[in-house]
Formats: structure tokens, C-alpha cells, sequence
């Protein structure tokens, strides 16, 4: 067997290409809270309350709430309150929606990313299919003329 003809032959032991598959947030949120009637519950919620608690109208909110409570920590003329204040106030109620709508955006980027990345790779898969054909076509050829030069 000539190198080139083992290159175009198919490799024994080897698997069968299988077509690369998008994998969505979808796809997987029964293998983290499971298929059964309470884990769909659970992963509805657990949806939900991300996209209502990292919202930036959540952000929004927690700020006039945050506004509301600051006259007191003012009279209060307390170390103490402003520590607690900006630990609990400003920290928790402001900090996490933000970073929450802020990781929102970059996991939609990335899963933009993600798809188109996809799509390429389907597309650079079916020209590798298309240029084998041509590979294996013109090797057919080429075993033709050779066979026709060795009965001549």
C-alpha cells in the first residue's frame, strides 16, 4: 500500500466521527438539579431568580432602598452604623445585583461567542467531508491511470 492511499484509508480501531452538538444552559440544567418533577421546579426558580435578582432594575431598587435607610445611619453620628452601613447596605444590597447583571452580560457574550464558534467548526468539518471526497476521487483516478500505463 502506497503512502497516499493510507492516508485516505479510514484507521482501524478508530471511532466513527460524531458531529459536534451546541450544548445550551437548557441542555444541562436537569443534570444539576435533575429530571424528576422537584428538580425541574428547582431549576425554573433558580432561573428566574438570577434574571429578576441580577436584573438592573433590581440594582435600581436596592438603591432607593439603600437612600432610605441613609438618613438614619447619618443621625445615628455612629462609627459603628456606618460600618454596618457599608458592609451590609452597600456591600450586599448594592454590590451583588451588580455584579450579577454584570456577569449576565459577559455570559451572554460568551455564549454569542460559543455559538458562533460552533458554527465554524460545522462549517470547517463539512469542508474537511468535501475535500476527502476529492482526495478519494482523485486517487480513483490516479489507480485508473496507473492500471491503464500497466497494461499498456
Amino acid at each position: 500500500m502506497s503512502e497516499q492511499s493510507a492516508a485516505t484509508e479510514p484507521r482501524p480501531n478508530r471511532d466513527p466521527h460524531q458531529p459536534h452538538r451546541l450544548v445550551q444552559a437548557i441542555d444541562v440544567r436537569s443534570k444539576v438539579h435533575g429530571s424528576s418533577a422537584v428538580g425541574r421546579a428547582n431549576g425554573w426558580l433558580a432561573v428566574r431568580a438570577t434574571a429578576v435578582l441580577s436584573s438592573m432594575w433590581f440594582f435600581w431598587i436596592c438603591v432607593l432602598l439603600d437612600l432610605a435607610a441613609l438618613p438614619a445611619v447619618i443621625a445615628a453620628a455612629s462609627i459603628i452604623a456606618w460600618v454596618m452601613y457599608a458592609s451590609q447596605t452597600v456591600i450586599q444590597l448594592l454590590a451583588l445585583p451588580l455584579l450579577g447583571a454584570g456577569q449576565r452580560i459577559i455570559s451572554e457574550a460568551q455564549d454569542a461567542r460559543a455559538e458562533t464558534d460552533h458554527e465554524t467548526l460545522v462549517a470547517l468539518h463539512q469542508m474537511s467531508e468535501q475535500q476527502i471526497k476529492i482526495l478519494n476521487g482523485q486517487n480513483e483516478i490516479l489507480d485508473l491511470l496507473r492500471r491503464s500505463i500497466v497494461k499498456t
